[in-house]
């Protein structure tokens, strides 16, 4: 064990003169190892290193959801949002959470919708889901790539999952009223502050596309590149079981959702 080292490690060293000196047995103070972790905080090390882990394997060529920091100005073109036969905005809604892992945030689709014979573990957590709406947009921004094989390399045009909470929904909506839809329409958009939606909240109108060859044809694209998500792909549910599997849910004390043997959660 460290302490035991420590107190070994002071035992060679005396602190006064002659044979009749002392050793120094003092014990390092508790701030000296605060970084070492264990039992209970050392478990949860282990299951938030997994989750992240898990994630990143089960994300691997999924889109990515498009977002602005603060005080920037982006362009994107909308591929969806056409009016519904009520002449409102149809865009497919869900319920979401979004979960700190590992020092980054993730979203999960809540699972009491899909799921009505148990609670949904992050629900029962004390987690708050959000309705949100999803889109599919092309971010005209161009970007350099800082890691990897194509570090260097300057990209721009991709196709990214738009997804909005309802007061951009609400603003979207009376957007696409006015332009027939939202399909086609280049926006200007911009995030005026910290507090406001990372997918912007100012939106400056600026040309409406009639198809997506005269997109690809714009912007020098591929026309396949320009037509909207497939939501049921990109969109991932996972059932309460693997929620707990992953170890970002809380299982129910008795009945319902048990973790398998062996599986990190919430009660450890």
């Amino acid at each position: 064990m460290p302490i035991s080292f420590a107190k070994k490690a002071a035992a060679g060293t005396g602190t006064g003169t002659g044979t009749g000196a002392k050793p120094n047995t003092s014990k390092p103070t508790g701030s000296a190892l605060g970084f070492l972790k264990k039992g209970t905080a050392a478990k949860e090390l282990i299951q938030q290193e997994e989750a992240a882990a898990e994630l990143r394997k089960q994300e691997q060529g999924r889109m990515w959801r498009f977002r602005m920091p603060s005080g920037e100005q982006r362009q994107v073109t909308f591929l969806d949002g056409d009016l519904d036969a009520d002449g409102m905005l149809d865009v497919p809604m869900f319920y979401e959470h979004t979960v700190q892992v590992n020092g980054s945030w993730e979203n999960f689709v809540c699972t009491a919708d899909q799921d009505q014979t148990q609670p949904c573990p992050l629900c029962e957590g004390g987690k708050r889901p959000s309705l949100v709406g999803v889109l599919t947009v092309i971010d005209h921004t161009e970007i350099t790539v800082k890691k990897g094989a194509n570090a260097g390399k300057k990209i721009a045009h991709q196709r990214k999952l738009y997804v909005a909470k309802q007061s951009t929904i609400k603003v979207l909506t009376t957007l696409a009223v006015k332009r027939g839809g939202l399909a086609g329409c280049l926006f200007d958009i911009s995030r005026t502050g910290d507090d406001e939606a990372a997918v912007g909240n100012m939106f400056d109108f600026t040309h409406k596309f009639e198809s997506a060859e005269e997109i690809a044809e714009q912007f020098g694209i591929k026309a396949e590149d320009c037509v909207p998500a497939d939501y049921d792909a990109e969109i991932r549910y996972r059932s309460p079981e693997e929620l707990i599997e992953l170890g970002v849910g809380k299982a129910v004390a008795s009945g319902g959702i048990k973790p398998k043997a062996g599986a990190l959660s919430d009660e450890l």
